[in-house]
C-alpha cells in the first residue's frame, strides 16, 4: 500500500498542515495578551489561512497521483501479467474483477489525501501544544495528557468492531456484483426458462443484505464520531472548570488560563480529525486485502 505514495507530496502535505497549526497557535498567543495585540496576529492568521489552504490543495493531489499509481499497478498485475485462464481459475472473470479493482483503487484515495496526513497530524501537533502547554500550566499539562490517551485507546476499541463489519459488508458487496453481473451474462437463459420474476427477487434478497451491512457499518462510524466527541467535550469541559476555580482563588492569571482554554481544543481537533478519517481507512485496507487474495 504505501509503496504507490508519492512521498515528497506526502511530506509536503504535513509540513504545510504542521506550519499552519503553529501559526494558529502563535495567534492565540497574542489573543491572550489582549493588551499587546498587533499586526503580528493578523501576519499569523494569514499565514495559518495560507499553510491551511496549500495542505489541503496537496492532499488532493496527493490523493489523485496515489490513485493513478494504484490503477496502473492493478491494470499491470490483472490485465497483463496473469493470463486469463488462470484468472478464470481462481473464479474470477475478468468483467468482475475489473470492477473489484476499480472499486478498490476509490476507496483508497481517501487513505492517501486523507487518513495517511491525518495519522501524521495527529502525532505530532499535540506533542507540540502539550510541550507548551507544560510551560503554560502544569495542571492542564496533566488533564490533556491523559485524556489525550483515552481518544486513541476508545478508537482501537471501536476500530475492532468496525473492522468487522466492513469486511462484513464487503463481502455482501462482493455477492452482490458476481450475482449481478451474473445475471446480466445468463439473461438470455433466464428468459428462456422463465426465470426473470425468481431472479428479480434473488437479486433484491441480495441487495437488501447489502443495504443493512453498510446501515450497519454507518451505525458503527456515528458511533465512534460520538464517543470522539463525548470525550472531547468532556476533557475539555474538565479543563475549563479546573481552569475557573483556579481563576477564582486567584491562583492563576487570567492571561495564562485564557491561553491554557485557547489552546485546549486545538489539542484535540487532529485526534478528532483522525478519528474520522480512521473508519475510511478501515474500509480501504479491508478492501486491500480482499483484493490481493486474487
Amino acid at each position: 500500500m504505501n509503496s504507490f505514495i508519492p512521498k515528497k507530496l506526502l511530506a509536503f502535505t504535513i509540513i504545510c498542515e504542521v506550519l499552519s497549526r503553529i501559526a494558529l497557535l502563535f495567534a492565540l498567543f497574542q489573543i491572550s495578551n489582549l493588551t499587546k495585540m498587533g499586526y503580528e496576529f493578523f501576519i499569523a492568521i494569514f499565514l495559518f489561512a495560507l499553510f491551511h489552504f496549500s495542505a489541503q490543495k496537496l492532499s488532493l493531489n496527493l490523493g489523485g497521483v496515489a490513485k493513478k499509481n494504484l490503477r496502473a499497478y492493478f491494470q499491470n498485475k490483472f490485465l497483463n501479467t496473469l493470463p486469463i485462464q488462470d484468472r478464470a481459475q481462481k473464479g474470477m472473470p475478468l468483467q468482475e474483477l475489473s470492477l473489484h479493482y476499480m472499486k478498490t483503487a476509490d476507496l483508497m484515495e481517501p487513505w492517501y489525501s486523507r487518513f495517511l496526513p491525518s495519522a501524521y497530524i495527529a502525532a505530532i501537533v499535540p506533542i507540540i501544544i502539550l510541550f507548551a502547554m507544560f510551560f503554560i500550566d502544569k495542571l492542564t499539562f496533566i488533564i490533556l495528557f491523559f485524556t489525550g490517551l483515552l481518544l486513541p485507546l476508545f478508537l482501537f476499541l471501536i476500530g475492532k468492531i468496525a473492522k468487522q463489519k466492513s469486511e462484513e459488508q464487503w463481502q455482501s458487496f462482493s455477492r452482490l456484483r458476481a450475482f449481478f453481473l451474473e445475471s446480466l451474462q445468463g439473461y438470455k437463459t433466464i428468459k428462456i426458462f422463465k426465470k426473470v420474476k425468481e431472479r428479480e427477487k434473488d437479486l433484491e434478497i441480495a441487495e437488501n443484505e447489502f443495504s443493512k451491512k453498510t446501515l450497519t457499518v454507518l451505525k458503527t462510524a456515528f458511533l465512534s464520531a460520538l464517543v470522539q466527541e463525548w470525550a472531547g467535550s468532556l476533557s475539555i469541559a474538565l479543563v475549563a472548570v479546573g481552569l475557573a476555580l483556579r481563576l477564582m482563588n486567584g491562583s492563576i492569571e487570567f492571561s495564562t488560563a485564557f491561553l491554557a482554554l485557547l489552546l485546549t481544543p486545538e489539542f484535540y481537533r487532529p485526534i478528532r480529525q483522525f478519528g474520522t478519517a480512521f473508519h475510511t481507512a478501515i474500509n480501504a485496507k479491508t478492501a486491500w486485502e480482499k483484493i490481493n487474495d486474487y
